[in-house]
């Protein structure tokens, strides 16, 4: 049994109905706020209730500083976590896995020398980075909807991340293309188009599969880094007097950005958000390692005789 692919399928899947039900799973409205109340017990002891409010019975995960429900939050958010992260990791494999392949099966032959790779040297750029430049100027305070600041923040980090997926199965391709079957089919006359269907893509298709994870693993990590330096997934909202950064969308990298405050004191209000995005990660991680293993013991039976 294969256990840290079907532990990482099940946290995924268990994340992923959240995201997908979450309006049902809620346990509040998102408008539902904690009010500053006096409370009399039976003892006549008064008890005074205001935000932010521990984990306890009627909030599971507590409030934020304003009152609002962590969990029902941490729901809302989920579906611009999860499936922003899994659309951009698949756009990249996609896009840069497919043209990889191409460049690499009809790059000339050169077995003297090892031409130097144009696009490894892009992969030396910080993503981060070009992706902060881009876009904080654009995200805070933006008159730009949720929805469309998402779409912009994928095209963005999904042009970014080809290039190390291009080199990756270029690479790939390039030593495929020199096995004893491809170069029979050729010999036999099968069409260029015909070798990359039936040859280089079924040998790739696992390396597609793994690098998707991978991806969607280096995506969850650049909203992190981003979300440090106040750009979060769906946009930002600025209060000035003290300055203070708020998620849109109440997506999970958002949510810790905005509690880095609460490292010392109310702690819940940030440990919450960052274990379910760590959670999140080490799912994705554990299906990663499942399908190396899964498929490395494939390869790696011998026949019988």
């Amino acid at each position: 049994m294969n256990k840290s692919l079907t532990i990482g399928l099940a946290i995924i899947v268990l994340m992923t109905l959240g995201a997908l039900l979450g309006g049902y799973l809620s346990p509040h409205d998102l408008q539902d706020q904690l009010k500053i109340e006096y409370v009399v017990d039976d003892q006549g002891k008064g008890t005074v209730i205001a935000p932010p409010a521990p984990p306890g019975q009627r909030y599971p995960f507590g409030t934020d500083k304003y009152g609002y429900d962590l969990l029902t939050k941490l729901l809302d958010g989920a579906k611009y976590t999860l499936f922003l992260s899994f659309v951009i990791g698949f756009a990249r494999v996609f896009i840069g896995g497919l043209i990889g392949m191409l460049l690499g099966y009809f790059r000339e032959r050169q077995p003297e020398k090892q031409p130097t790779d144009s696009w490894k040297a892009l992969n030396g750029i910080p993503i981060f980075l070009i992706t902060w430049l881009l876009l904080i100027g654009i995200s805070i305070n933006s008159a730009l909807s949720p929805p469309q600041l998402s779409l912009l923040l994928a095209i963005v980090l999904t042009a970014v991340g080809i290039p190390s997926v291009l080199s990756t199965i270029k690479d790939k391709t390039i030593v495929l293309r020199e096995r004893p079957y491809v170069l029979a089919s050729e010999s036999l006359g099968a069409g260029h188009w015909t070798i990359v269907r039936s040859h280089l893509f079924p040998f790739l298709k696992e390396s597609f599969l793994i690098l998707i994870v991978q991806e969607i693993v280096l995506v969850l990590t650049l909203f992190g880094q981003l979300a440090i330096f106040n750009l979060f997934v769906g946009g930002t909202t600025m209060y000035m007097d003290p300055p203070e950064y708020h998620s849109r969308t109440n997506e999970w990298a958002g949510l810790i950005g905005q509690a880095r405050g609460f490292l010392y004191t109310k702690q819940w209000i940030l440990f919450i958000p960052l274990a379910a995005y760590v959670l999140l990660i080490m799912g994705f991680q554990l299906i990663s390692n499942g399908l190396q293993q899964r498929y490395n013991r494939i390869y790696a039976k011998p026949p019988h005789l």
